[in-house]
């Protein structure tokens, strides 16, 4: 099962939970699903990543394969998305700006959203799982991501 990154389940993964110089298997297991096609993040995410500078971007770009260009498909998802559900990007806070890329590209490659959003429960101003449930799109935290790579440490 693919599964479309976002910007907070990678750093979650990588500083605030699963750092690489504590849980390495869990590294090399990442490693593992880059190479098999198994996880892929959207341009947007990239950006996004680099602004952090702490480590995680590096460990992207190592692994360029991963990385979507955005192309027309993607593009038409995000309009969509966009015009369905506006508050999904707060343009004042300067953040979130990858999440409708990262759900437009689960939508139009059929992919799976790993994200630590929570659901807010409602559409006035939702997060990725707030949108993924409304359209369909099957969403997972990183603990049940690396469940259903059927990882253990």
């Amino acid at each position: 099962m693919p599964f479309s990154l976002d910007t907070s389940g990678i750093i979650d993964i990588w500083t605030r939970h699963y750092p690489p110089d504590v849980f390495p298997t869990i590294w090399v297991k990442m490693d593992a699903a880059a190479k098999n096609g198994e996880i892929w993040i959207i341009d947007e995410v990239a950006k996004e990543l680099k602004r952090k500078e702490d480590g995680a971007h590096k460990w992207v770009k190592e692994r360029e394969a991963i990385i979507v260009s955005i192309d027309s498909e993607v593009q038409e998802h995000v309009l969509e998305i966009m015009r369905r559900y506006g508050r999904l990007v707060d343009p004042r806070k300067n953040k979130s700006g990858g999440d409708p890329w990262v759900i437009a590209l689960a939508r139009a490659r059929g992919l799976t959203v790993v994200t630590s959003e929570k659901h807010t429960g409602s559409l006035r101003r939702p997060k990725i799982p707030d949108v993924c449930k409304d359209l369909g799109i099957p969403c997972v935290e990183v603990i049940d991501f690396f469940r259903k790579q059927g990882w253990q440490l």
